[in-house]
């Protein structure tokens, strides 16, 4: 009775003990369908799918495949010990004026059993706004201290806009709606925080569809200066010869931008300096006051592709500094 009663407690002990993990990598998800139902108003949606490695060997697992562009994946981590979990995060990109059905990604990994599995993200969505681009282009004129441009807004539903509010990334950036024209005018106002060359953001948002902004445009240009430079950029590309600069034609070595005072206004242009190793600049007056060659010199070839700027300081208010970018491929015959 003793060994019958001693038999039967051992086995229940076994019973209450965890299975042991199984051999080899195993990948082992939570689950493989996310259903978001029907999306509308927002510009994105994101998840994630929860796995764990319940073999006893080290998990690994490839990048993400999506099967569209639209949609972002990550694995965090990408390597797992037995008996750790990670995360499939994802983004969907709803940039299409309808998206329905499901996002797939598909994952590889070492698990001999399962190498592959696809993850599914089912959903409908409609999109609210219609805008021809995703960003505007705002150029200021060097005798401006600001301008404005425009982007066409309509709504598949035949609806009122219904925008209330407009949000900018910056204090210069400001945006307004033109409910009858259909349209988004944004304005750049020229001021000393603004760069030559500038980005933003904008956010267009509808109460009516929750606490996220409904479309975000993104706002690019440049501030036009009293001194203009061209071509506005350097693009240098030379056939490599070594070192030795006695092998380069005299031509290779060299390049030169025009800085012409746009207004007419007399300039005084000093501290031209390039950041690329072994570059020296000169400036050289062509009409004093007005017209200047700004000449780059290599006093040193660099090897393969590098990029920088020349920076130099005026005597115009208006652009105390300016930068020229500059651009050298060394290229192998």
């Amino acid at each position: 009775m003793k060994i019958r009663t001693l038999c039967l407690s051992v086995a229940l002990v076994c019973l209450a003990l965890p299975v042991s993990l199984q051999a080899g990598p195993r990948i082992q998800f939570e689950t493989n369908f996310l259903d978001f139902g029907h999306l509308a108003g927002v510009e994105s949606v994101s998840g994630s799918f929860k796995f764990k490695n319940v073999g006893d060997a080290v998990l690994k697992l490839g990048p993400p495949h999506p099967s569209c562009g639209c949609t972002d994946a990550k694995a965090i981590p990408d390597n797992l010990i037995p008996g750790a979990s990670g995360v499939i995060t994802f983004k969907i990109n709803l940039d299409h004026p309808m998206v329905k059905g499901e996002k797939t990604i598909t994952i590889v990994s070492n698990d001999p059993q399962t190498p592959s599995i696809v993850l599914r993200a089912q959903l409908e969505y409609d999109q609210v706004y219609l805008i021809a681009e995703k960003s505007v282009s705002v150029s200021v004129p060097a005798a401006k201290s600001d301008a404005t441009e425009s982007l066409t807004i309509t709504r598949p539903d035949d609806q009122p806009l219904g925008i209330d509010r407009i949000t900018t990334s910056h204090e210069w950036i400001s945006a307004a709606v033109d409910e009858k024209a259909g349209l988004i005018n944004v304005t750049v106002k020229r001021s000393p925080q603004v760069p030559p060359h500038f980005t933003g953001m904008m956010k267009l948002w509808n109460s009516k569809f929750g606490t996220v902004p409904v479309r975000t445009i993104t706002v690019i240009g440049e501030l036009e200066g009293e001194l203009a430079a061209s071509p506005r950029g350097v693009y240098w590309v030379i056939a490599d010869q070594g070192n030795d600069l006695k092998a380069y034609p005299v031509t290779a070595l060299s390049k030169s931008v025009q800085l012409k005072s746009v207004l007419g206004h007399d300039v005084e242009i000093k501290n031209a300096k390039c950041n690329i190793k072994g570059t020296s600049v000169q400036v050289v007056a062509k009409e004093p006051g007005k017209v200047f060659d700004l000449v780059l010199k290599l006093d040193e070839v660099p090897h393969g592709f590098v990029t920088g700027k020349v920076t130099l300081e005026t005597s115009l208010a208006s652009l105390p500094q300016m930068e020229v970018p500059v651009t050298i491929s060394v290229f192998k015959q």
